[in-house]
């Protein structure tokens, strides 16, 4: 069945979206209870998180993206391997997000799981549907939230009124965009897919790129609406 070729590029696209979007739901189920037990047995652990966890946390994230590319790239690879690299990782980021929970009250937390919800299913329909190919803005994309990134380090020391709040509206719009280039992106992926390890390889890779972008939509609005939340107290 792994050299069989499954049907037309359409029929590949629509499986790709569907596997792919099963995919990011589990996920987020997933970080979800994570974040919820975290929240709710392991409070003092949250609490004592600092710098050197964070460090740590993405260091063993960047490896763990990278056993997941080369499991995809490598065809003697098995298709479970990447899954259970992807599911590991939502796992982890359930513990390194946890703290939202702890810093924020539940209806900051609730406001921005429903904006998160509305904007992610908009994009994607938007993304689906739209002529225009949004893929060769990725590299712009990766720039601008480089650049956001070095900001949000300058910021740190510099201490300008309404600077974190800038920063966070343009990382909103950067993963915005993002949710559209990656939903594109899964279609493409069928024009490479020629067997149901591939599909189901790519369908994780395509699952981590939305999965993220959701999960980092879901902190930046979080951060929004607790900062207006508190303005208004």
């Amino acid at each position: 069945m792994n050299g069989e070729i499954l049907g037309n590029t359409q029929d590949l696209a629509q499986r790709l979206i569907a596997k792919t979007y099963q995919k990011v739901t589990i996920g987020l189920i997933i970080t979800g209870l994570v974040m919820a037990f975290m929240a709710t047995f392991m409070r003092n652990f949250i609490m004592s998180m600092g710098l050197g966890t964070s460090l740590i946390f993405l260091v063993i994230m960047l490896a763990l993206m990278f056993m997941l590319s080369r499991s995809i790239s490598n065809e003697n690879s098995s298709p479970s391997t990447a899954n259970a690299i992807y599911y590991t990782m939502t796992v982890l980021f359930g513990v390194s997000v946890s703290p939202l929970l702890v810093i924020y009250n539940i209806n900051t937390i609730g406001l921005a799981m429903l904006a998160t919800a509305v904007m992610f299913g908009g994009l994607t329909y938007y993304a689906n549907h739209t002529k225009k190919d949004y893929i060769p803005m990725s590299i712009y994309l990766f720039w601008g939230l480089l650049a956001a990134i070095v900001l949000s380090v300058v910021a740190v020391f510099i201490r300008v009124p309404g600077f974190y709040l800038l920063i966070d509206v343009i990382m909103l719009v950067i993963f915005a965009f993002y949710i559209i280039v990656d939903t594109q992106s899964v279609k493409r992926f069928a024009n490479q897919v020629s067997s149901e390890a591939q599909l189901e390889k790519f369908s994780t890779l395509g699952a981590l790129n939305i999965y993220l972008d959701v999960l980092n939509l879901f902190e930046i609005l979080v951060e929004l609406i607790g900062m207006g939340q508190n303005n208004n107290n």
